[in-house]
């Protein structure tokens, strides 16, 4: 069905003028009217409309499309229909497809190719992260747009490729085949990695403008892509750097494992190979024309060259194009499938050695003893490496098991690791669940075996600090000295504890108790004429508060007695010295008075005693909440109605809670100031 000019669709989308057709779509520049904006408007064609399955799963698939947002993505505005109509709304473009650029321009710099694959790899990344496979990059489905002087790449079509595999027969063949991956053309499943493929694929053409395989027959271009290593492109270009050599061919590789594994990856090796480059857009345009109506949503001819009564004579060329292709993509498919039989009645060898070309098929060698292994691989050309572990259940000296695992297909000089069992072990692994960190290590220690460093912190519902999980099992057999894993629980998320009393403890003995407790800490230092050094002042939280598991808590360590304020250690202290003997003269007599008792020539005042001086330990904890990024602090110490400044300055948020140290020799009030306000009195 051919949409008129000016027809309205959905009493929004005006057509325009038609830009293309494609193997799915009859492309339409039209105009937004409730937005004022040109779009892209492609119609689904007749076949595709009348299948019920297709068209919900298109759908799904433009929905997800849409939910894309990236800088070189062509975004998705709508997905809908109009009666008999299906459409879905595109971002339009003012440019020219990478197709039309390579057939006018290539082959590029080294620089043009390379940021045009970076711009392309970032669109698929971002699909990527959003769950989204293309499955069909191509250089038509990528736009050439103006952004000011400078060129932009930008990827269009995502997830349709998937929505259109419709029947088994031509699943295999969707998409365009110059640029399938060797698992599409095996009719494998997909993911990102197929897309990696196929941008190395178009980094190859534009290096150096032609294709790397190339055939008249579908089953001749998916052989080439299965079995045929990648050309090298400065065999046709010799200024294609070495750097985009390594890139194409890695991209490239047969096996996905192999090949990058995101895009980004790739990216960063082509940033890496050429830096970052810009596009220049009059060159990239100067005298680009127009290769073949496509349904990508550009234009770069007049579009009065087209009458509308020639419209359904070129619809119909182009419809007996599609359909001839068509044809023959079923008649390949038709041979494949008779390939297939007949390798499975008369035999693989020959079939395997045209799909796979000189890979190597890993046979399975668990089981076996090593030296029959060995045998095995030689005869099959393949190099083995010895991993020997304690397996149990496995003979000593038997293959426990395999890297690659059997089926997998390697190239030659590929190396099979082989993992032979020692036996069981002479000693048995305790059961260390329920026990705590130091205990459980204790516990191993008398078996000769090992805690591994790696002890993993999780939420559970079982006890706090106690061990919910080990590996090796207990009960499996394992050699001295091996080093067991285990897991222990930090309580429910939510969980609150109270805080162990860690005063008067060694650090080692505190960290201890915190461990056991799921809580964290860390240590600061202060003077201390009580505490010996080393051991902890002060722990900013009273023991036993209720605090959250996980919690990071500061903990004083004693350094000591303060030299400097202790400098006249035999000397006591004023408080202590004796008053002075003080000479009471004898009052007048009167005459006729009878004189007072003889008093003694002096009078001694008994000392009046003074409180040991003590050290004191003030928090400083205020809640998070009420900290800025730079806070004033000020603590002061009242004693007799004399008050003096303990501690005074400017602290960050990261500072917080902490303890200070002080010494008194009365009653005496303290108080802490934060930011002019006080958050804590006490008297000690």
């Amino acid at each position: 069905m051919i949409l008129e000019k000016n027809r309205i669709i959905n009493d929004r989308y005006k057509i325009i003028e038609k830009i293309g057709i494609g193997g799915m779509a009859i492309v339409y520049k039209a105009k937004d009217i409730q937005l004022d904006r040109d779009i892209t408007f492609k119609v689904l064609k007749q076949e595709f409309i009348e299948d019920e399955e297709f068209i919900n799963r298109f759908r799904t698939e433009a929905k997800a499309a849409a939910q894309l947002s990236d800088a070189n993505i062509v975004s998705v505005y709508d997905v809908g229909n109009d009666g008999d109509i299906s459409y879905i709304v595109m971002e339009y473009i003012d440019g020219f497809t990478l197709k039309e650029l390579i057939y006018n321009k290539a082959p590029f710099s080294n620089e043009d190719a390379a940021e045009i694959a970076i711009q392309i790899a970032s669109a698929l990344d971002h699909a990527h992260l959003n769950g989204i496979v293309h499955r069909d990059i191509k250089p038509e489905n990528v736009l050439i747009a103006k952004v000011g002087n400078e060129g932009k790449a930008m990827v269009t079509d995502f997830g349709i490729a998937k929505a259109a595999k419709i029947t088994s027969t031509t699943d295999d063949y969707m998409g365009s085949i110059h640029y399938f991956s060797p698992e599409q053309a095996k009719g494998d499943d997909v993911d990102n990695r197929s897309d990696i493929y196929s941008l190395g694929i178009v980094l190859y053409e534009m290096v150096t403008g032609e294709l790397p395989f190339d055939g008249d027959e579908a089953l001749d271009l998916a052989m080439q892509h299965i079995k045929n290593p990648i050309p090298d492109p400065r065999e046709i270009n010799p200024q294609v750097s070495e750097e985009i050599v390594d890139i194409i061919k890695k991209a490239c590789s047969k096996e996905p494992r192999n090949r990058y594994q995101s895009a980004k990856d790739m990216m960063d090796d082509l940033k890496q190979a050429i830096g970052v480059s810009k596009l220049n857009w009059e060159e990239l345009e100067d005298n680009v024309e127009p290769i073949a109506s496509n349904e990508s949503g550009t234009r770069k001819f007049d579009p009065n060259e087209l009458e509308d009564e020639d419209y359904d004579d070129d619809y119909d060329q182009e419809e007996r194009e599609y359909r001839s292709k068509e044809i023959k993509v079923i008649i390949a498919a038709v041979i494949t499938g008779i390939i297939l039989i007949c390798a499975l009645t008369f035999g693989t060898k020959y079939i395997n050695k045209t799909l796979y070309g000189d890979t190597i098929r890993v046979p399975d060698f668990v089981g076996m003893s090593y030296d029959k292994a060995c045998m095995k691989a030689e005869r099959k050309g393949i190099t083995v490496e010895r991993k020997e572990i304690y397996e149990e259940d496995v003979n000593s000296g038997d293959v426990a098991r395999q890297s690659p695992e059997k089926g997998e297909r390697i190239n030659a000089g590929d190396v099979v690791i082989l993992y032979v069992s020692q036996g069981a072990g002479d000693i048995q692994v305790p059961s260390l669940e329920n026990l705590s960190k130091s205990k459980a290590e204790e516990v191993l220690k008398k078996q000769g075996l090992k805690l591994s460093d790696n002890v993993e912190y999780v939420h559970s519902d079982k006890p706090i600090g106690t061990v919910i999980s080990q590996s090796p099992e207990a009960g499996s057999m394992v050699s001295a000295d091996t080093e067991i894993s285990i897991k222990i629980s930090q309580g429910s998320i939510d969980e609150e504890i109270p805080m162990p009393d860690c005063r008067n403890k060694t650090k080692d003995e505190a960290l201890k108790l915190l461990d056991e407790a799921g809580i964290s800490g860390r240590f600061i230092e202060g003077y201390s004429d009580t505490v010996p050094e080393g051991s902890i002042i002060d722990q900013g939280i009273d023991p036993g508060t209720l605090i959250s598991v996980g919690s990071n808590v500061i903990l004083t360590v004693s350094k000591g007695v303060n030299e400097e304020t202790n400098t006249q250690e035999d000397t006591p202290p004023a408080s202590a010295v004796l008053p002075p003997v003080v000479d009471v003269e004898p009052e007048p007599q009167q005459p006729e008075v009878q004189p007072e008792p003889e008093q003694p020539d002096t009078i001694e005042e008994e000392p009046v005693p003074q409180a040991a001086p003590k050290s004191v330990s003030i928090p400083v904890n205020p809640g998070q909440d009420s900290l800025s990024e730079s806070n004033s602090l000020r603590i002061t110490a009242t004693t007799d109605g004399v008050e003096r400044v303990v501690k005074e300055g400017t602290f960050s948020k990261d500072d917080f809670p902490f303890t200070v140290s002080d010494s008194t020799s009365g009653t005496t009030e303290y108080k802490v100031y934060l930011n002019g306000e006080v958050i804590h009195s006490e008297t000690r």
